[in-house]
């Protein structure tokens, strides 16, 4: 029998054949996919050097919970409370899905997302749970972990909102009175600041007294101080300076809000009336703040300003509420007057119109 005469091509091939020990079964699956998938030379070249890419790729990415972890590390500058934020909610993700942990990253689908979401039943819920998945997401993005951001094809739910009160000018003046009066008045700024200055309950936590400026009529928040992490600066209104004056010779570096703040301040409002049977609303003095500011001035880009507002759409859909108010409540408001409120209200019952 003859042998075989193979060229030298040929003999190369099959060398390498036993190298990568290939099946002949193996070797023309492949071909035929690389035929079907790109004619020519050139293009079947390319459609290996892509496929090389997408498989380094989709190694080099990691697990969900490491994601987590490593997005925390890289979060440490942020306020413990956002930290906590983030781990509770995702450590919620993995406790209802369990798989979620091993899950790695660039598998990770916009499918997979919306089923993490419905874990949360309640529209507040879910939209922070959406805001916290899509920064993990956002994360493994800028590493290198996957290729894309899957939240994106998901859809924030609508929250209405609802109507907050706001404070009348005498229940104002009985809130600052009793702040006066408990604790030697220690409870006193940091209420002046939050109801005549519109400063948030957690951005009056972290104030000194050096950020007052009461010769100039300001109040300096930082960055690292605001809710949003923008620097701003808020107007002092008389009414506000003509309380906080008393507190210039305290010691600069002092925080504004005492000692045991959550439990006085607690105290004061129950003192006030604020009880189990009038409870105290989430923010209320903000609101109280924002919409005096807007029927006494009238100049929304100020108040939104003063608030520390990206732009005026919260302003005008949650924070004012003009129902219950108008001008002249706003004017006795600006001067601390609720007393002189009260002997109008007198009138308007007993004659109809305002003496």
């Amino acid at each position: 029998m003859n042998k075989m005469h193979l060229t030298e091509e040929e003999t190369l091939l099959i060398q390498w054949i036993r190298k990568t020990r290939l099946s002949p079964a193996e070797l023309m699956l492949t071909t035929q996919m690389l035929c079907r998938a790109a004619r020519g030379t050139r293009g079947r070249q390319q459609c290996v050097e892509l496929g090389i890419q997408a498989w380094r790729e989709m190694k080099r990415t990691v697990s969900f919970k490491t994601c987590v972890e490593e997005s925390l590390k890289a979060r440490a500058h942020r306020r413990p409370r956002t930290l906590g934020e983030i781990r509770s909610v995702s450590a919620r993700m993995m406790r209802e899905w369990p798989a979620l942990q091993g899950k790695m990253m660039r598998s990770l689908r916009t499918e997979d997302c919306r089923a993490i979401l419905s874990r949360f039943p309640t529209p507040g819920g879910m939209r922070k749970a959406r805001v916290i998945l899509h920064g993990i997401c956002a994360f493994a993005c800028r590493r290198g972990w996957a290729g894309g951001n899957p939240v994106e094809g998901t859809f924030a739910p609508a929250v209405i909102e609802k109507k907050i009160p706001v404070l009348m000018p005498e229940e104002c003046g009985r809130l600052i009175r009793t702040a006066q009066k408990e604790y030697d008045g220690a409870c006193l700024p940091a209420a002046v600041l939050m109801l005549y200055a519109g400063v948030r309950p957690q951005e009056v936590r972290r104030l000194r007294f050096r950020h007052l400026r009461l010769e100039n009529g300001e109040l300096i928040i930082p960055s690292t101080h605001s809710k949003t992490g923008g620097a701003r600066l808020v107007t002092l209104q008389p009414v506000a300076l003509r309380f906080l004056r008393s507190f210039r010779r305290v010691p600069p570096d002092t925080f504004i809000c005492p000692k045991g703040w959550e439990r006085k301040w607690k105290e004061v409002r129950v003192r006030a009336g604020w009880n189990k049977s009038r409870p105290w609303a989430q923010d209320i003095l903000r609101h109280t703040f924002a919409s005096y500011h807007a029927a006494a001035f009238r100049d929304y880009t100020a108040l939104q300003w003063e608030m520390g507002h990206r732009d005026g759409r919260q302003l005008r859909t949650r924070y004012m509420n003009m129902d219950s108010i108008g001008r002249k409540h706003a004017a006795l408001f600006w001067k601390g007057r609720e007393r002189q409120y009260e002997r109008r209200s007198l009138n308007i019952n007993q004659n109809g119109f305002f003496g």
